[in-house]
């Protein structure tokens, strides 16, 4: 395992997975309740709701993205050759990219199971919402920022074929050109 074979897309993709899976655990909406009773006027209770009590399906789907956003710094780093990173980067982008799309989905359209009852008088969008949508786009964005560069090296900083450094380009040998062919 070799960290200096990463590419800035991802180490962004990493970052953004990780805070994607942190977020999850935080409060994504408030909800506040009407209590029964016979007072005017009724109590209220606020309810902190955090994506996994959201969300059915979708919050398996943002732990897999954010997986998957750490796993390209592992598979990225432990391959001898940039073609599997790069690969792996086209395979996140596929596999990240709806899931953003239905993360922006979910935060601008607050989930149906959440106002039901009757007695919810309001639903509000916490900051651990907003910071989850950005992180899940960021998965993405590092995905797409790792797989547009394929360099393995950066300018002025030589490196082999694996990505590791050297001290200097090897030479290339020059061959001369075979005879001139005419036609006749």
């Amino acid at each position: 395992m070799d960290l200096r074979r990463l590419r800035a897309g991802e180490w962004i993709a990493a970052a953004a997975g990780a805070v994607l899976i942190v977020s999850l655990f935080g409060p994504w909406y408030e909800v506040q309740r009407v209590l029964p009773s016979l007072r005017a006027p009724a109590p209220t209770m606020t309810l902190d709701v955090t994506a996994f009590e959201a969300f059915s399906v979708m919050d398996v789907l943002l732990v897999l993205s954010g997986a998957i956003g750490m796993a390209l710094v592992a598979v990225t780093a432990v391959q001898r050759t940039a073609a599997v990173g790069v690969a792996s980067d086209t395979l996140a982008v596929l596999v990240t990219g709806p899931i953003a799309v239905a993360a922006l989905i979910r935060v601008l359209n607050v989930p149906d199971t959440l106002d039901s009852g009757g007695l919810v008088t309001g639903v509000d969008r916490t900051p651990f919402a907003w910071l989850g949508l950005l992180a899940a786009l960021g998965v993405t964005a590092g995905a797409l920022v790792a797989m547009r560069d394929e360099r393995i090296s950066s300018p002025g900083a030589p490196t082999d074929p694996t990505g590791l450094p050297i001290d200097a380009q090897p030479e290339i040998e020059t061959l001369p050109a075979g005879p001139r062919r005419t036609s006749s």
